[in-house]
């Protein structure tokens, strides 16, 4: 009983980092943070219905790798890119596991959720990119049109 609030509070820290980089972020991120989303729906609904089995695990990453392929080819962004290459580290796994028939161990505990867990923090690291560059662009409009106030 005691994994469900860390469950939750894993969910809710992805669903942030998502958010947050869907508001910062160019249109790659805003899509790829929109589909890690959806797929977190997904699979908490999966989840919540009974259907953790390796197989259904298997899809989900797979769905979700094949998802973000397109979005990292189309808009050549590196943060994608990260993510799609996580997103096959996971499908990679999970097939590791089923195809040997190996019962879920410790050390495949470690590694997915490590995995899991570093996707968001590429999406926090691609949102605060976009927020500082944003940022800067500011600052140099703004010193920009005061440097040509002081000109006229």
């Amino acid at each position: 009983m005691q994994t469900y609030p860390l469950v939750a509070a894993e969910y809710m820290v992805m669903a942030a980092c998502a958010a947050f980089a869907f508001k910062q972020g160019d249109r790659a991120e805003r899509l790829g943070a929109a589909w890690f989303a959806t797929n977190m729906v997904v699979s908490a609904v999966f989840n919540f219905a009974g259907l953790d089995t390796p197989v259904v695990h298997l899809v989900e990453d797979g769905i979700f790798a094949v998802g973000l392929l397109p979005m990292a080819m189309i808009f050549v962004s590196y943060w994608i890119g990260l993510v799609t290459l996580i997103a096959a580290a996971l499908f990679s796994l999970e097939a590791f596991y089923l195809l040997n028939d190996m019962p879920t161990d410790l050390t495949y505990a470690w590694v997915n959720n490590t995995l899991w867990l570093s996707v968001p923090l590429v999406y926090l690291s691609a949102g605060g990119s976009n927020f500082l560059k944003h940022r800067r662009e500011a600052r140099r409009r703004r010193e920009a049109d005061m440097a040509a106030a002081l000109a006229a």
